[in-house]
């Protein structure tokens, strides 16, 4: 397997009609790791044409077909993990150990879980009113199902969002992220290698203009799933009104921590450091937040801040560093402005916040993980997503205080709670609006667990049975079984 820069269309990677290039740098040196063709109006009419012209087919295999191809794709991203994973960490900066362990690991599962998920898609029988009328439902494709995916896990939304489209019977054209765009590209030799029926998948990397302008526009395209910004997600909600279609979207968040008394302080501090900080802060669903009980917050803040210096900070193919580069220098510097702005407005920075130019680490995009304190409901960097290693921290005077400002915010993807009490934990997770809430963990998500946002996080759901039935619409079919047939005159 060797790394491509050409769109994957119809089965065989072909250049783009235009002469446009998307630049794409490693993040730990801000080197040109490679320059990607970038697909505009045409390509993606090719891709789309492409895709509609083996819909059909591919709808109709039966799920044993689909179930069996699905399994081979896995199969094949197992067998090239490792240089699917230094493809990864040097594309998005990443540590290889997440890389290997995380993304593409789990992009393997992912396709083994929908390969057998959609064995077991499949209507129901309906109650009726007469015994002489059979009322049941069938599930179709939707059709043709457009995608694009963020930076921060690009091979693993990818496979997500591919898996669960092609398990219910559509086909696909995705556009990678533009800042790394490298492992996305590479499914279009895997599904080569698995032996797909060509124009199954189609990957062009774009700009996202171009992209939800093309796949929102074409009346062929029956859905659009989204991961990234909100202001971007709103953007591409309106663009399906015409020609109407369906949206996913999966969108910013500002995940919440509560810290309850009787937490296991070890399990917590680890838990909400792995939290905050996997993939450098660069998660939706980082935890960001710290809501911490004043009957602990003096025993757990020093200790939060302690572990939060420890953190390694280095070059992201090195086999013991858990933090690596912001993926851009955009990014760092969007990164370090709320940073800034945090000191600004009055709060207490208490490690961290500096960018890092010792060393190997000088050209790069690298900076030391950041905690602050005496954070204030109206400070941005307590309302806004600041999508890096980032953590801010309240005190909260009892529960009812914890919940307050956990719902305190305009997004709603996800959130944790820590504590050893179990009607306290099973209590609170009716109390908080997010789409996910987890007991001692953070950061967990499964291909077999529907992943969905509340507010401003997102429409619609993600990966499980119900993300899969997403990817379906439904047909009701009665039948007569009256002995004469039906009279009515």
């Amino acid at each position: 397997m060797k790394p491509q820069d050409r769109l994957f269309i119809n089965g065989r990677y072909v250049e783009a009609l235009g002469n446009k290039r998307i630049e794409v740098l490693n993040p730990a040196t801000n080197e040109t790791l490679a320059e990607v063709h970038r697909a505009e109006g045409k390509d993606f009419e090719r891709a789309i044409d492409a895709a509609n012209a083996i819909q059909g087919e591919w709808g109709q295999m039966t799920p044993w077909q689909r179930s069996a191809a699905l399994h081979r794709v896995g199969d094949a991203i197992e067998r090239n993990l490792e240089f699917l994973a230094q493809l990864e960490t040097d594309d998005v900066g990443k540590p290889i150990f997440e890389s290997r362990n995380v993304d593409i690991a789990s992009g393997a599962a992912t396709f083994h879980y929908f390969a057998d998920a959609c064995m077991a898609l499949g209507g129901e029988v309906k109650p009726s009113p007469y015994n002489e009328v059979l009322d049941y439902t069938v599930r179709e494709p939707l059709g043709v199902v457009g995608a694009i995916i963020p930076w921060n896990f690009p091979f693993l939304i990818a496979c997500r969002k591919i898996a669960t489209a092609l398990a219910a019977g559509n086909t696909m054209v995705i556009k990678p992220a533009s800042w790394a765009p490298m492992s996305t590209l590479q499914l279009g030799q895997i599904f080569s290698e698995a032996d797909v029926p060509p124009g199954v998948l189609n990957i062009c990397p774009s700009s996202g203009s171009d992209a939800g302008k093309a796949l929102a526009g074409s009346p062929m395209v029956e859905e659009l799933s989204f991961t990234g910004s909100t202001q971007i997600g709103r953007l591409l909600y309106s663009g399906c009104c015409d020609p109407i279609k369906g949206i996913t979207l999966e969108l910013g968040g500002k995940s919440p921590g509560l810290v309850l008394p009787d937490c296991d302080l070890d399990e917590t501090i680890a838990g909400t450091l792995f939290g905050a900080f996997l993939n450098q802060g660069e998660c939706c669903c980082a935890l960001t937040r710290l809501v911490v009980h004043e009957d602990i917050y003096d025993t757990f803040v020093p200790r939060f801040v302690e572990a939060s210096r420890g953190i390694r900070v280095g070059m992201p193919r090195e086999d013991d560093t858990r933090m690596g580069p912001m993926v851009h220098p955009d990014q760092l510097k969007s990164v370090m402005d709320l940073v800034q702005s945090g000191q600004d407005e009055g709060a207490t920075l208490l490690c961290g916040g500096e960018i890092l130019r010792d060393g190997a680490l000088a050209k790069g995009n690298f900076m030391s993980p950041a905690v602050f304190a005496d954070v204030k409901s109206g400070m941005r960097i307590w309302r806004e997503e600041i999508f890096g290693p980032v953590v801010v921290i309240t005190r909260a005077a009892d529960v009812e205080d914890m919940v307050a400002q956990a719902n305190d915010t305009n997004y709603g993807l996800a959130a944790s709670v820590w504590t050893t009490n179990l009607k306290a934990a099973h209590t609170l997770a009716r109390r908080i609006d997010a789409g996910t809430v987890w007991f001692n963990l953070h950061n967990f998500v499964f291909p077999s667990a529907p992943y969905a946002g509340y507010k401003e996080s997102g429409l619609g759901s993600e990966l499980g049975i119900e993300g899969l039935r997403a990817m379906t619409r439904v047909k009701n079919v009665m039948v007569s079984l009256f002995p004469n047939g039906f009279q009515w005159y």
